[in-house]
């Protein structure tokens, strides 16, 4: 019996598709884009703001796919030049349970931290760790602003997480700086894709 539930708990790892985020991508990186590399030498990225050591970048060509969700909303974080973190702006409570539904059964149950706990900007941060790499989800009493945030804790550690978060949330505009164009075709595209 026991065997029978583990092969169906092993299921959804098998029938997932060849663009889904897999363990091994967030060891070497985020998808096809290697931890530590220099964002600046890449083409389609550029920097939309800048915080001391740290930069902001967004590429509005790249499209993910984590678990059933197309992900487009995309920031990345350059520590020294070196790629260390990915943020995810989340526009829907049901995304964001889909994202929590498919992060648990990927990497196990999180640890769950309350902040605020009672107040009106209580947040919840759900986080997982896995082969160097640190995953958050955060949400503030079931609304915006929503997000998933990856960390390759090498280098994040050498950066103080909750001042980039606190930069990146209170910046969320130029982090995010899709126009109104852009976000309602990602929201055709998102609402398409739930069909």
């Amino acid at each position: 019996m026991r065997k029978f539930i583990f092969l169906i708990l092993l299921m959804p790892a098998f029938m997932m598709g060849p663009g889904n985020l897999f363990a091994a991508d967030l060891k070497d990186g985020f998808f096809d884009l290697a931890w530590k590399t220099n964002l600046s030498a890449l083409e389609g990225f550029r920097k939309v703001s800048e915080n001391s050591q740290v930069s902001y970048y967004i590429n509005p060509k790249r499209v993910y796919k984590i678990g059933d969700v197309k992900v487009m909303d995309v920031a990345y974080g350059s520590f020294n030049n070196q790629f260390f973190a990915v943020y995810i702006h989340i526009h829907s409570i049901d995304v964001f349970a889909q994202l929590r539904r498919y992060t648990n059964n990927k990497y196990g149950l999180p640890r769950i931290k309350i902040v605020n706990m009672g107040q009106p900007d209580q947040q919840r941060i759900y986080q997982w760790k896995h082969k160097g790499a640190k995953i958050k989800l955060k949400i503030y009493q079931n609304q915006e602003p929503m997000k998933m945030a990856f960390y390759y804790t090498p280098l994040s550690s050498q950066v103080n997480e909750a001042q980039l978060e606190a930069f990146q949330e209170n910046d969320q505009r130029r982090l995010f700086p899709l126009d109104d164009t852009q976000r309602r075709k990602a929201e055709e595209m998102r609402d398409f894709m739930r069909f």
